[in-house]
């Protein structure tokens, strides 16, 4: 692998989107993480000739040409291509739209920039201004790919430098270094479908248990876009397909380890279809409480530390077996509900002294350090001592 330092102006930038010679999308990058304010700031100070942290573009061969994949930078180029838009004759980027697939994105094609005391996008700038601006020079380091280089190679190198300003989440690290695992890409078929639409990647959401479990959630709930709350989803249920296989509380670092570890291949697996069956089962059951009680309103449905320890109790004991014979598990049911009833910090607690123990204990692990292992074993313990004792 070697690198390049170098610059590329803005003019030469935008010939190479127009020929779409850009490619945002590698299988290792991001969604679209910056918001409209981050935009605006990034643009106002290339307006201002003030300089910029480097972009990283990695080049491959594609006919005739060659292809540059965004390494670092996916968010600066993007907020280039939007606010540079299509408005002006003269300079222009002729398939923006193209790299964005979600109506909020397109939107923010030709947004304006604090500039001159007033709010200008850039169709309205002065032919000057324009003129300088085209010559903005973006400093870049080209990355050549030799006959010994590795696609993994890049993700960590991807992992690597951005670890600096919009820090790469630990499970952005997880997807980029397991890319091609077997386990990830089964979880990911559980909640949603990724599709390219032109050159964007969109992930389109199924509608099953899963989702509809999961997206009570109020991490998915916050998230910014659709491609977001699938990942949240996604994230989640990673997380509770690797407890359904080992019986074994880790915290989410531990769960990223389990990723790198290129020799473990009992994390790399496909899910079994005796674990499918587990997991279907506990999920529907879950669903199926949602639609028919308030659970689904409850903190079980909508806070992380709850709802967790709520499926891995599930699916490490014999509750959802020990109604077998009841198809609708109404007594499980009920349990759930009035387990959740105790949850609010101003709610009623029990008048038993041994369950009431046990209730002050489970909620003591859920309010601070809620993803330790040993918490999280002990949370569940009391979570299925509160259940069976109600």
């Amino acid at each position: 692998m070697h690198y390049r330092n170098t610059e590329m102006k803005l003019d030469q930038l935008i010939g190479y989107f127009n020929s779409k010679k850009i490619n945002l999308i590698p299988p290792f990058q991001r969604g679209h993480v910056w918001n409209l304010p981050e935009r605006r700031g990034l643009l106002e100070n290339m307006v201002a000739k003030r300089p910029i942290p480097a972009i990283f573009l990695y080049k491959e061969a594609a006919g005739s040409q060659f292809e540059y994949n965004i390494l670092d930078g996916k968010q600066r180029l993007e907020s280039v291509v939007l606010f540079i838009g299509t408005q002006r004759s003269d300079l222009k980027v002729e398939n923006v739209k193209d790299y964005f697939f979600e109506a909020k994105e397109k939107k923010q094609a030709n947004f304006q920039i604090n500039w001159g005391g007033k709010k200008r996008s850039f169709k309205d700038f002065p032919d000057d201004v324009v003129r300088e601006f085209r010559e903005y020079a973006i400093p870049t380091i080209e990355i050549d790919l030799d006959d010994e280089s590795s696609l993994d190679e890049i993700i960590n190198l991807f992992v690597d430098i951005n670890q600096q300003g919009e820090r790469v989440k630990r499970f952005d690290i997880i997807k980029a270094i397991g890319h091609e695992n077997k386990l990830l890409s089964n979880v990911f078929d559980l909640v949603a479908m990724q599709q390219t639409r032109r050159k964007d990647k969109f992930f389109k959401k199924k509608n099953n248990q899963f989702t509809k479990v999961l997206e009570r959630l109020q991490v998915v709930q916050k998230a910014a876009d659709k491609n977001q709350r699938v990942d949240r989803m996604w994230e989640r249920l990673v997380e509770i397909v690797l407890f359904n296989r080992s019986k074994k509380h880790r915290q989410p670092g531990q769960v990223l380890k389990a990723f790198i570890k290129k020799d473990n291949a009992t994390e790399a697996n496909k899910i079994t279809p005796v674990e499918m069956k587990r997991l279907s089962k506990c999920f529907k059951f879950l669903a199926a409480c949602y639609k028919d009680t308030a659970l689904g309103d409850s903190r079980f449905a909508r806070d992380l530390p709850h709802f967790y320890t709520m499926v891995t109790s599930l699916l490490d004991s014999d509750l959802l077996e020990a109604e077998g014979a009841a198809p609708d598990f109404r007594g499980l049911k009920r349990k759930l509900l009035a387990f959740a009833k105790f949850l609010p910090e101003a709610a009623a607690q029990p008048d038993d002294s041994a369950l009431n123990a046990a209730l002050k204990e489970y909620k003591e692990t859920s309010a601070r350090q809620t993803t330790h292992p040993g918490r999280r074993a002990t949370r569940q313990t009391r979570f299925l001592e509160i259940v069976r004792a109600l």
